[in-house]
């Protein structure tokens, strides 16, 4: 979208609070031309103003207002000029109140696999990491082999929280890096059997990287 960062600030005031849901997907494709452009402060601004606004958006249900605020929740937690966990853990709260139970829709299990991908993303430490890992076990209690293309990005996702929590606990890094590799292998296995090439290669390379680490953090005792 052109225009003036104030311009650009006062058409999305508008369109929120006149239809939030459909506002905010063309808020996320502004976002998305933003980082591209390098234009961080202007960003930064749209989601204060987003931020500030949260209360008194109009929404027709409280399902909508949940779909809303896990949205909302998944760009704070994302890494980005406007990252910011501690909104994002305040949004995905919000939202898991009322998907409070695991449902048909999957929506608890996703934004139990939402918060948990924004904590390992943006976390600094390893109670965060650990954190992160008990959520992705809580979503995949949904998302299990019967939903397995859902599984495989959860347990994808996991892998990774598993191999940053090496590097933050030395001490316990084989045993995490084990963990990682299970949870890496089976992602790419479900990818493989679902024709996912995209996913499948991405989820061996992540693999072997860690498959490496581990070899290393081995070396030493053998």
């Amino acid at each position: 979208m052109e225009g003036s960062p104030e311009r650009l600030l006062q058409h999305f005031r508008q369109a929120l609070r006149h239809s939030p849901a459909s506002a905010f997907r063309d808020w996320f494709r502004a976002q998305e031309e933003l980082r591209r452009q390098g234009a961080s402060s202007t960003a930064r601004a749209m989601a204060d103003e987003l931020w500030e606004s949260l209360p008194d958006l109009p929404f027709e249900s409280p399902e909508a207002r949940a779909r809303f605020l896990h949205n909302v929740a998944v760009f704070f937690g994302s890494p980005g000029p406007a990252a910011d966990l501690p909104r994002a853990r305040t949004c995905f709260a919000k939202a898991l109140e009322h998907f409070a139970e695991h449902a048909g829709d999957g929506w608890r299990a996703r934004a139990l696999h939402n918060l948990a991908t924004a904590i390992s993303n943006l976390g600094a430490t390893a109670a965060e990491m650990n954190e992160g890992i008990d959520l992705f076990g809580k979503a995949l209690e949904w998302r299990t082999s019967e939903r397995e293309i859902a599984r495989a990005v959860t347990l994808h996702n996991l892998g990774l929280a598993r191999r940053r929590l090496a590097a933050l606990e030395p001490a316990r890094a084989m045993e995490h890096l084990e963990g990682a590799v299970e949870a890496l292998r089976e992602a790419a296995e479900i990818r493989k059997r679902n024709a996912l090439g995209e996913g499948e290669a991405l989820s061996k390379s992540e693999l072997e990287r860690t498959q490496k680490a581990l070899a290393s953090a081995r070396a030493p005792a053998e």
